[in-house]
């Protein structure tokens, strides 16, 4: 299942989970109000034949109604707006502590190598990893609303017992949740389930406020009603399960499936879901907030459920089975590795060869035979990374120079990290950009640009973006008042020799809107735009500038028509734009109005843009870099393009 399908696919689960939870919410309240009814009945009891007419009582049926709406819509409000900050909160919420990007922990480091590696081969930001220090099972979870504002958080159990291959597996499955739309899901369910089960919250407040007043006569009719509030919030819970339980099951089985896809090495999942069934606290999460977001987790967080229609994940031994068939049930005595004992830091360390120096252009050698020949194939590599793509971040990585890593990892030097991809390789220009920096960036980070000015400007075309991505975290720590005055500091950079380049731009939009989902969270809330028609204006004004990069005006034209009949709507309804009025576009707008789209029409538009993008058969670096930021500009996650 590739990114649009899997994402699409969530959005539906989406809609049959508002389904059963509004079912879930109408059967609590006629058994609330069935229950309220026949205790008014028995205690008004009269002599003679029941009269059914005393079963309906609409004033009570619409109180009724309206007490249970009312909490459980406020409920589940509150704890939508709790985890709005996106993933980060269920971390903390967790007892979750941030690794620093420039952390020295020998085992802390080595995660984060192989999140930074997974990232960049997913074409998604860098995200912050969080340790659950005190929990000493096995297990890991994904959080968010979307890559941007996803975290990775992993047990201590899993750092200190699982070797670098099995960590890697466990991360490729936490990375498909990430692609596949799972979190937005995971959270919206924690915030239904929440209202739902506020009802038996209150039930039970008001029993042990009943308790505490026993002499008062009106206490027995409290406990009854407390008592059914109790009762029927939990069964609510308990139905609430089941729909946790059968949303979550099938999710578990396909991340398992795109962690294989990914690393190409069923071995390390299932060699690490072989130490779960061998460690004796298995994959348990002790915190008391786990079971708010059991359905969450790489396997299951909680003790063992006498009923396993509950569980939330598939039976242990069924995974592995379905990754290692020669499985037979017999798992290994685990113990795990304590980090701090003799020898620690050479705990599977698997020492690599090292590999070649990436090639100039890389990011521009593409299997035409195979994407040219129908630019739908394009979309195929969107959200679906295979093994080459992590061949690939882990050589950029290791291309890159020491200073550069190090300073990404810092909040002053992620920012110089930034300011230094924004410098012209015009001297005079670049000597006004760094004179612009002295007098408007704080001294550290202006200390930080100016030391790895010559690594930057010798930086090759293909590490520019996944630099971008792996300054993410750091940048993310930043204060909102720092984050303005970094804004002001790109924009100032780009505007310094009066023009703006492409790339300058998309650039600088695509770090700042990132930036702004950490800090603005209000903006999360957007109307999707579901058809072409209502933005073919954009539209036309994207695929001229792409056209016109690559090609002459006459060619530009026919790459122009070429890209415009991939839609199924009248060619007639896009125009052409010259190269005189691409430069009066205003990108800020046309940008902001496409990452509107639904994700059927962003799988349209970005075959269209491959489309123009191959029509001559060619792709310029210049091309293939304006390409994958129109792709980042659609908040859509592009894997580094490699041989196929």
């Amino acid at each position: 299942m590739d990114f649009f399908a899997s994402q699409d696919e969530a959005r539906r689960k989406t809609g049959q989970l508002l389904f059963y939870f509004v079912l879930a919410v109408i059967l609590i309240i006629v058994a609330i109000y069935a229950a309220i009814t026949f205790i008014f009945i028995y205690q008004q009891s009269r002599p003679g034949p029941f009269d059914p007419g005393r079963l309906w009582n609409p004033d009570l049926f619409a109180a009724v109604v309206g007490a249970i709406l009312l909490v459980v819509i406020s409920g589940s409000l509150y704890k939508i707006a709790v985890l709005r900050s996106g993933g980060a909160r269920v971390a903390e919420m967790l007892g979750g502590m941030l690794i620093p990007a420039s952390s020295d922990a020998f085992l802390e480091k080595r995660l984060l190598n192989i999140v930074e590696e997974m990232a960049i081969a997913s074409g998604v930001p860098v995200p912050p990893v969080y340790l659950m220090e005190k929990e000493k099972g096995i297990n890991a979870f994904a959080a968010g609303f979307t890559p941007d504002d996803a975290v990775i958080g992993v047990t201590r159990g899993a750092l200190e017992t699982l070797n670098r291959e099995e960590l890697q597996g466990v991360v490729a499955h936490e990375f498909s949740h990430i692609l596949n739309g799972d979190m937005w899901l995971d959270l919206k369910l924690v915030g239904f389930l929440h209202g739902i089960l506020l009802i038996a919250l209150i039930g039970r407040s008001i029993l042990r406020g009943s308790s505490r007043s026993r002499n008062n006569k009106n206490s027995g009719g409290a406990v009854v009603f407390g008592l059914i509030l109790l009762i029927l919030g939990y069964i609510g819970v308990l139905f609430g399960k089941l729909i946790k339980s059968g949303v979550s099951r099938q999710r578990e089985y396909l991340a398992d499936a795109s962690a294989v896809q990914f690393t190409r090495n069923p071995h390390g999942l299932a060699g690490a879901l072989k130490k779960i069934g061998g460690l004796a606290s298995g994959s348990l999460i002790e915190h008391s907030k786990a079971e708010e977001i059991s359905h969450m987790f790489f396997s299951n967080g909680l003790k063992a459920s006498w009923v396993g229609a509950f569980s939330t994940h598939p039976p242990l031994a069924e995974r592995i089975t379905r990754l290692d068939p020669a499985f037979d049930g017999t798992f290994p005595a685990v113990v795990p590795k304590q980090a701090a004992a003799p020898g620690a830091d050479t705990i599977e360390t698997e020492e690599r060869q090292p590999l070649d120096k990436i090639p100039q252009g890389a990011a521009a050698v593409i299997a035409l035979a195979v994407l040219a020949a129908d630019p739908k194939n394009i979309t195929r590599d969107i959200g679906t990374p295979i093994r080459a793509h992590m061949e690939y971040a882990r050589r950029l990585l290791q291309s890159l120079p020491p200073q550069i890593r190090e300073a990404a990892s810092d909040p002053f030097g992620a920012c110089a990290v930034i300011y230094g991809l924004l410098l012209d390789k015009d001297e005079e220009v670049r000597g006004r950009q760094v004179e612009q920096l002295k007098s408007s960036a704080d001294q550290e980070i202006l200390a930080a640009t100016e030391k790895i000015i010559p690594l930057m400007l010798a930086l090759e075309e293909d590490a520019r973006l996944p630099l971008m991505d792996l300054a993410m975290p750091s940048l993310r720590s930043m204060s909102l008042e720092q984050f303005r005055k970094f804004e002001e500091n790109t924009g100032r950079l780009v505007r310094i020799d009066g023009r703006t380049s492409l790339s300058e731009y998309i650039l600088v939009h695509v770090v700042v809107r990132r930036l702004e989902k950490s800090f603005i969270t209000a903006q999360r809330s957007v109307t999707v735009i579901d058809s072409i028609q209502e933005v073919a204006e954009e539209i036309s004004a994207l695929l001229s500038l792409l056209a016109n990069i690559g090609h002459d005006d006459d060619e530009a034209v026919r790459a122009f028509a070429g890209a415009a009949a991939t839609f199924k709507q009248q060619v007639a309804t896009f125009h052409y734009l010259t190269k005189q009025e691409c430069k009066e576009i205003k990108l800020d707008t046309v940008l902001n109005r496409l990452a509107q789209l639904n994700l059927k029409v962003k799988q349209s538009l970005i075959t269209a843009f491959f489309q123009c993008l191959v029509h001559d058969q060619q792709i310029t670096m210049k091309e293939a870099e304006f390409f994958r930021l129109l792709v980042y500009a659609l908040d859509t996650p592009l894997p580094p393009w490699v041989k196929i």
